[in-house]
């Protein structure tokens, strides 16, 4: 991507609400109106200074929180700073330190409300408030705030309408049986885990002589291999056996003793160059800081330098094997794992729970990075770090839209934006593939959707957002905005999902328009075409429109599946018509995705600079795709397409075959689909000798997410569908000047 996003310009977001405390708490923080809170007299500690510069002067101190040389106000009406820049001054006002009467007794009256809302939520505290005097979350937050102050034919979906095949009234109403929908629990002597119903091994599981035969090809692996450490779908890749198993922030890291010794672990400032100039596409834009930097490294705050870390890290990650300067694919390995211990080593020196400037940037980065490490499967600890993720940003705030703190500037604002986004993305593609409930629920956040804004469209000095471009204009926040919009129905599917009370057939309908409606509203740019047509389209906008219609046919799976094979209340008619028909062209769909991924991303193929995007995220989906064919094959009901059905796993077969060289789930996805093909007349097996031809190199296409030289780690960090330059992964700081 030539062009970079707003993001570049974001800043250090510690900022506070403008906000009024109730002065009869003693201790208590109180806010100024200039937005700082200072304590009380009990807090122990002394009042913050009155703000006596100009509001602009301020601002311009606080986007440069790390720059040695501040501005200096002189005061006057305009001051000299903004004289120069054409611009008036404006000045706080101060108020008179004691509250009007009326005053007063409007916060005491709302902490009164906010009280009896508390007492009425208590068990067993006598009140049982009907719904109607009961607030719900929704009315909760203006109480808080007063104290603190749509086509399917796009992606080949089914021709029939909600509308025209939805059951019957009273089936609509009618609970589904809850004992289907449970998901699956597998406990042994090392360890238990759950996944939710929608989940692919879920669904593998629900057909009973399959899950026995791949239970009995496992145990037969394992005793072929003794039982070694390495698993049987590892063996053929020596790059698997160096990858990491856990997560070291999670598992300790060992601490440096000294600042110094963790600087000393950069590459060399030539070497930093390329990287950094690879991972935001145009290196001048961060020149300033970054040359700052390199004068006096001892200076930079320690996450400063775990982002600068974590950003050479995710670049040696997605670099293309045929730049040598790189070195052998075993210096690389060790690149990667000394980058990625200091980018932690950063964090906790730092104390990254505390939040603060490039803590929340470096931990996603840092995620990316291990779910990079993690290859074409699903990783457990991923789930434990993204519930550290979500936690610090609201924490530190991104969850509150900026607008309700005038401190924030407008730049400032549509960072924070952007990067919540990146956020919400995360919770729902991490917890729908682990197939567990989101972490993040719509009404505990209000958070704006980014405006479809240029990087000449807003700066420092710009005193408000201007109007977005038309969505028929592509910027750098374009795929943010997409992405946003299907991530919101799609966490209104995994809601719906992950209810453990069972859900009627109207609900599925209601939720299904909601994902119908969302897909109307991509911009037409990110909107699926053939891959014909887009011969002279930018990879980058290739991948996000193959993303989003991934998403979209994992949305139909996961509200559809559960009526693949249920039965009609009627022996006359089919209830489940419009879902058994979604859940079959939503599969074929995603499988047809597949395909496209494993051609193009091949060397000379459209999409062969994108490959690093092809991650366990997407895999997870044609997982449930694949597994889903199968369970149609299996059972006989393959809706009069049993050939497309047939030729459609022959295919995916072929792909998981060779993807298992170093993916388990690869490997139980190809023996699965081996099994039911062996039982048709001309699916006869060909596991054996199809991973034959790819172990001694007589397959001449390279399996999805291996298209790599053996030894080296493919980098599959699409987790949400980044991309590492720029415009698509928030970052904040770079810009901003270093001091103490």
């Amino acid at each position: 991507m030539a062009t970079t996003s707003v993001a570049n310009q974001s800043q250090s977001l510690t900022v506070a609400s403008a906000s009024t405390a109730s002065p009869s708490i003693p201790g208590a923080a109180s806010a100024n109106h200039d937005g700082r809170t200072s304590l009380g007299s009990d807090g122990g500690r002394r009042r913050e200074k009155r703000q006596l510069s100009c509001n602009l002067c301020r601002r311009r101190n606080q986007a440069a929180d790390h720059c040695p040389v501040r501005l200096r106000c002189d005061r006057q009406q305009p001051c000299s700073n903004c004289s120069s820049r054409g611009m008036t001054c404006t000045y706080v006002e101060h108020p008179a330190t004691i509250m009007g009467v009326s005053k007063q007794a409007a916060i005491h009256e709302r902490i009164i409300q906010l009280e009896r809302l508390v007492m009425s939520l208590i068990p067993g505290s006598g009140s049982n408030p009907t719904p109607k005097d009961a607030e719900t979350p929704d009315d909760f937050g203006p109480v808080l705030r007063s104290l603190n102050s749509n086509d399917s034919s796009l992606f080949g979906g089914a021709t029939l309408t909600p509308a025209e095949t939805a059951a019957p009234t009273e089936e609509r109403a009618k609970p589904m049986d809850a004992r289907s929908e449970c998901g699956s629990m597998r406990i042994d002597h090392s360890e238990q885990s759950y996944v939710g119903g929608d989940h692919w091994a879920a669904i593998l599981e629900s057909i009973v002589d399959i899950k026995e035969h791949i239970e009995r090809e496992e145990r037969r692996s394992c005793n072929q291999d003794d039982c070694g450490n390495v698993d049987s779908a590892q063996g053929h890749d020596p790059s698997m056996v160096s990858r990491p198993t856990h997560a070291l922030l999670l598992y300790g890291c060992p601490l440096p003793a000294v600042q110094s010794e963790v600087l000393s672990a950069l590459p060399p400032k030539s070497a930093s160059d390329r990287y950094v100039s690879r991972y935001f596409n145009r290196l001048d834009l961060v020149h300033c800081c970054y040359e700052a930097f390199w004068t006096n490294p001892s200076e930079a705050p320690i996450i400063w330098v775990g982002l600068l870390f974590s950003m050479i890290c995710l670049a040696l990650q997605a670099s293309d094997t045929s730049d040598t300067a790189h070195g052998d694919p075993e210096h690389r390995f060790l690149q990667i794992d000394l980058y990625r211990e200091k980018t932690v080593q950063c964090l906790l020196m730092g104390e990254y729970t505390r939040g603060g400037a490039y803590i929340l940037e470096t931990l996603i980065h840092y995620i990316y990075i291990e779910m990079n490490l993690q290859g074409g499967d699903a990783g457990k600890d991923t789930w434990s770090l993204l519930a550290l993720e979500v936690n610090l940003a609201m924490q530190m705030g991104y969850h509150r839209d900026p607008s309700h703190f005038p401190a924030i500037t407008p730049l400032q604002g549509e960072v924070r934006r952007r990067l919540w986004a990146t956020v919400l993305q995360g919770d729902v593609l991490v917890s729908v593939q682990m197939g567990m409930p989101r972490m993040i629920s719509d009404w505990k956040c209000d958070t704006a959707e980014p405006r479809n804004l240029s990087d000449a469209d807003i700066d420092h000095d710009t005193p408000e957002l201007p109007q977005p471009r038309p969505e028929t204009e592509f910027t750098p926040a374009l795929g943010i905005i997409a992405r946003r919009r299907i991530f919101q129905a799609l966490g209104a599917v995994a809601d719906l999902a992950a209810k453990v009370q069972p859900c009627n057939y109207a609900e599925v309908m209601k939720v299904d328009g909601v994902l119908h409606d969302a897909i109307a509203n991509i911009p037409p740019l990110l909107r699926p075409k053939p891959m014909t047509s887009s011969v002279t389209d930018a990879p980058d906008v290739i991948m996000s429109r193959l993303f989003i219609q991934s998403l979209f046919y994992k949305g139909q799976l996961m509200l559809h599946r559960r009526f693949l094979h249920a039965a009609s209340v009627s022996e006359d008619s089919d209830d489940f018509i419009y879902s058994r028909t979604a859940c079959l062209t939503a599969s074929l769909g995603a499988l047809e995705v597949q395909n496209i991924l494993d051609e193009e991303t091949c060397p000379g193929g459209q999409l062969h600079m994108m490959r690093w995007r092809v991650s366990s995220i997407l895999n997870n989906i044609f997982l449930t795709a694949t597994m889903v064919l199968c369970s149609m094959l299996h059972r006989g009901q393959t809706l009069q397409r049993k050939d497309e059905i047939v030729r459609v796993l022959k295919r995916t077969r072929s792909i998981w075959l060779r993807a298992s060289i170093g993916s388990r789930e690869a490997d139980k996805a190809a023996k699965t689909v081996n099994f039911v093909l062996s039982r048709e007349p001309d699916g006869h097996s060909m596991m054996d000798e199809t991973k034959a031809g790819v172990v001694h190199g007589e397959e001449h296409s390279m399996p999805q997410n291996h298209h790599l030289p053996a030894g080296e780690i493919p980098a599959s960090v699409v987790a949400l569908d980044q991309d590492f330059r720029l415009d698509n992964v928030p970052r904040s700081g770079l810009e901003t000047s270093i001091g103490k």
